[in-house]
This record gives structure tokens, C-alpha cells and sequence, in this order.
């Protein structure tokens, strides 16, 4: 399938706003804008959005841009972040244009570290590392004795006695009986004399504060209605129930 651009425009009904962008691929690949005020608008409301094709380029990503500039020129500078998502319409170009900017960050890689082990000296130095450098990772011998030098590790680091015995299982007899066992053992340890008085000195506590939050409250009325509260509520009430 032919490769190509297009330039387009998008329509909010709700705020009655428009976007004009430009992209290189098809019309139904999801893309949407590059904008995050307008694709974020975008995602929360989608259906109050319409799209429309201004224009098809089949040339080159660079022309898809001179079209898409000469769209955003029709845009006045006081429509910029008001009628338009579009926030400037300067063109400075997209990285996708520079041929040199196109190639992938492996190509790169690959280049400088050709470039690089042209060098004499940095050639020395990696040929003096590859020197001390374990080469036998993919051994089976190698990878046998590292593995048993790990456990051996781990074992002394963890020993035996120290670990966790395996859980009784959730909902067993074993496990109702232990924790009833439990609960009775930490009831044995409190004192009920100290939590009741706890209790009822908290239930008073409670009641005294309701009633002195009730005491502080007056009735207001407006003609209409009456409301009790602790303050005024403004212009049109009055002290008192009508």
C-alpha cells in the first residue's frame, strides 16, 4: 500500500473549537493529534469530536508539513488557544524530515562504536577488559557451580531453624481452634473494668458535646423556610421561626 499524509481538522461541538495537525500514515490507525490539550479533551468526550481531511499528500513527509503550514496560516494570531487547540502555527519541522534524524538509535550505537574502536586507544582498553572478563557464563559446568555457591549462600544467610514453619491452612480445624485460643488468651489479659469505664466515659463525653453543639444554634427564617444554625446565613433571614 502506497505510503501517504494527510493534513485535517477537528471539530469540538461542545466548546466549538478546532484543531488542524497533520499526519503520515493511514486515516484509520487511531492517531489522533499531538497536541495533549486537545487529545485529552479528546478522550474524555470523544463522540462531541468530528474529524475532516483538508488535504492527501503522497510525496514526502517534508511537503505533508508545507501543507499543513499553509492550513495554519489562515489561523489568526488572537485564535491561537481560544478558537483553536492549535497553541502556534510555526513550522520548525518534525524529526521524522531530517534523513539523518530518521535512523534508529541501534544504527547509531552501531556507529559511534565503530568509530570509536578506530581508535587505538579505546581498541587497547576493550581488548584488555575482554582479558578479565568471564566468558564461560553459558557453561553448564560453570553455571551448575555458580548455582550451588548461591544456595550454599542463601543458606547461610537463612538458616533452617530461623525460617517460618509452613501456615496452618486458612479455615481449618486446626486454625478455628488457634484463634479462638487466641481471642480468649488476650480477653484473660484486659482488664473489663477499665474498658467499660472507657466506654461509658466516651458515650458521655458524646452526649455532652451534642448537647452544647445544639445550644449553640439559632433559628433563622427567610419568610419561606426556617433553618437552624450557628451562624447568621446572610442578607434575607431573620433571627427566629416564623
Amino acid at each position: 500500500m502506497e505510503k501517504y499524509g494527510f493534513v485535517y481538522i477537528w471539530f469540538d461541538r461542545k466548546h466549538k473549537r478546532f484543531y488542524i495537525g497533520s499526519h503520515w500514515g493511514a486515516e484509520n490507525d487511531g492517531y489522533i493529534c499531538s497536541s495533549t490539550w486537545m487529545r485529552n479533551s479528546h478522550s474524555r468526550r470523544p463522540n462531541d469530536f468530528r474529524r475532516r481531511i483538508l488535504s492527501r499528500v503522497y510525496s514526502s513527509r517534508a511537503d505533508l508539513l508545507n501543507k499543513e503550514f499553509e492550513w495554519l496560516n489562515f489561523i489568526s494570531e488572537s485564535e491561537l488557544g481560544v478558537r483553536y487547540y492549535n497553541r502556534t502555527k510555526h513550522m520548525n519541522g518534525h524529526w521524522f524530515t531530517e534523513e539523518h534524524r530518521r535512523s534508529t538509535m541501534s544504527q547509531r550505537i552501531s556507529e559511534n562504536t565503530k568509530a570509536a574502536m578506530n581508535r587505538e586507544d579505546v581498541r587497547k582498553k576493550y581488548l584488555k577488559g575482554l582479558e578479565k572478563r568471564d566468558t564461560k557464563s553459558s557453561d553448564p559446568t560453570v553455571r551448575e557451580k555458580r548455582r550451588q555457591s548461591m544456595k550454599q549462600a542463601m543458606a547461610n544467610k537463612f538458616p533452617i531453624e530461623e525460617r517460618k514453619i509452613k501456615p496452618v491452612e486458612f479455615g481449618s480445624e486446626e486454625y478455628r481452634n488457634n484463634m479462638a485460643s487466641s481471642v480468649a488468651e488476650s480477653w484473660k489479659l484486659r482488664d473489663k473494668k477499665a474498658i467499660g469505664s472507657k466506654i461509658s466515659g466516651s458515650l458521655a463525653n458524646s452526649k455532652e458535646h451534642r448537647s452544647k453543639l445544639i445550644s449553640s444554634l439559632k433559628w433563622y427564617n427567610n419568610g419561606i423556610v426556617n433553618k437552624r444554625l450557628s451562624e447568621h446565613p446572610g442578607d434575607g433571614w431573620i433571627v427566629g421561626r416564623m
